[in-house]
């Protein structure tokens, strides 16, 4: 080989080794600066899943006092309902047979009176 030829292949084993060198560092200080970001991101991600599990806490809490709310109203519901039944059925009793004697005898008068004065009319004075 000759020197032009070996000081070629010298330059282009240097180069590479360059090369290899600027990519292990660029590596090194990108693995340095994540490791920075994450002891920094790292209390951030700590506070926020705190945070997630008091949310989820109070979520749960508040999930049973709406149940147990609903539960009650339910049940509210339930007793106002059989209430108006009961006084819908007790109102019935009292008005209707009272009713149907007023309207029994309203009936009665109204045919007596009609008989009355169709006898009037007749002229017969039994």
């Amino acid at each position: 080989m000759s020197t032009d030829a070996l000081w070629a292949v010298f330059a282009v084993i240097l180069i590479n080794t360059l090369f290899l060198a600027g990519i292990a560092v660029a590596l090194w200080i990108l693995n340095a600066r994540l490791n920075l970001l994450m002891t920094k991101a790292q209390p951030l991600v700590d506070q926020t899943a705190e945070t997630l599990q008091h949310l989820e806490q109070v979520s749960v809490t508040l999930s049973d006092r709406v149940n147990q709310v609903l539960d009650r109203t339910g049940e509210v519901v339930e007793t106002v309902s059989r209430r108006v039944e009961t006084t819908t059925a007790l109102a019935e009793r009292t008005i209707t047979q009272p009713l149907i004697g007023a309207a029994s005898l309203m009936a009665g008068v109204s045919r007596a009176l009609r008989t009355y004065q169709e006898r009037q009319e007749k002229g017969d004075t039994r």
